[in-house]
């Protein structure tokens, strides 16, 4: 006898349309009711039949994942090999929802709207990867499928959007080294005519510190990061602390120089911990950031109101991930 949607109702003790819901909406099922679902589900050893599925949904049962080229920047973080493990966690992210409904993902690279207008006849939905200029934002609108677009966003009207607070993240930083007593900060940041996430990083670093002497550098020639370190190393007798824009530019100084200062950074890479001293970073969390995408696009798809939702950074210390 084969394993049906009303089996698992039945093992699970709740409605047929509620194990429809765990598989094609699970934001709108309640947590203990979905892990009931899906519990009785793999008792019962069932997979939804993605393809009957799309034939009552009337559409293609594939869902997109777009991430713009961004060709032509003189620096995009993105395209660093260090940077990796950020994709793959907002990857796994959209996994744990995915892989419990009946839709598929594919992946595509965009660079202008017509690409986009073509991708929607193939797609049910589509979730945008790090939107971060207002033209990209301009090509995602007036889509005939649902879109969701994260993450280095300001909140959007009419346009559903989970974001980060870069400006919150800031503050977290100066919030450290205001709470270890320090108050001659040294900021090194760069990019930051180009690069928004990086002035509002800066803007709320300064909410602590405002008068706070700040070092810029671009990552572009081989000698950059020791130019850099050799700036910090002269300079640090004069200050009592050191923030950085992002992990990758404060661990290239602490790499190469053996400074005695309490450290800030952005991004919560998996090497912070690597790092003994009074070192902390600010944690996105691209996972949470990208799994809430992916159940915003699941809700879409079930018909309901388009949401700008913001997932706040939060402050981890070396010390927390060691424990």
């Amino acid at each position: 006898m084969p394993i049906t949607r009303d089996s698992v109702a039945q093992r699970a003790n709740v409605s047929s349309a509620t194990v429809s819901r765990v598989y094609n909406n699970p934001h709108a099922v309640s947590a203990d009711l979905r892990n009931r679902v899906l519990e009785a589900a793999e008792e019962l050893g069932y997979k939804p039949n993605s393809f009957a599925a799309t034939l009552r949904r009337n559409g293609t049962g594939n869902l997109a994942f777009v991430e713009f080229s961004k060709q032509g920047r003189a620096y995009y973080w993105g395209r660093l090999d260090s940077f990796d493990w950020f994709f793959g966690r907002a990857l796994r992210g959209i996994q744990q929802v995915i892989e419990h409904s009946s839709y598929q993902l594919r992946f595509y690279s965009v660079s202008k709207k017509e690409e986009l207008e073509e991708l929607a006849s193939q797609c049910d939905g589509i979730i945008a990867y790090d939107v971060d200029t207002e033209e990209e934002l301009s090509t995602l609108f007036d889509l005939p499928i649902p879109v969701v677009v994260s993450h280095h966003l300001d909140p959007i009207q009419n346009m559903a959007c989970v974001r980060t607070d870069n400006y919150q993240g800031g503050v977290l930083q100066a919030s450290y080294l205001k709470s270890l007593g320090c108050e001659r900060p040294l900021y090194v940041s760069g990019y930051l005519e180009s690069v928004k996430p990086h002035r509002q990083r800066l803007s709320g670093f300064r909410t602590l510190y405002p008068d706070v002497d700040l070092l810029t550098t671009e990552i572009g020639s081989r000698s950059a990061i020791s130019d850099l370190t050799k700036q910090v190393t002269q300079l640090a007798p004069h200050y009592d602390s050191l923030a950085s824009v992002n992990d990758l530019t404060l661990f290239s100084i602490l790499l190469n120089e053996n400074l005695a200062l309490p450290s800030v950074g952005y991004d919560a890479s998996p090497y912070h911990s690597l790092f003994l001293s009074q070192v902390a970073s600010i944690d996105l969390d691209s996972g949470a950031i990208y799994r809430e995408a992916a159940r915003m696009l699941l809700s879409l798809l079930a018909g309901e109101e388009k949401q700008c939702v913001t997932i706040s950074p939060v402050l981890v210390h070396t010390n927390e991930n060691q424990q």
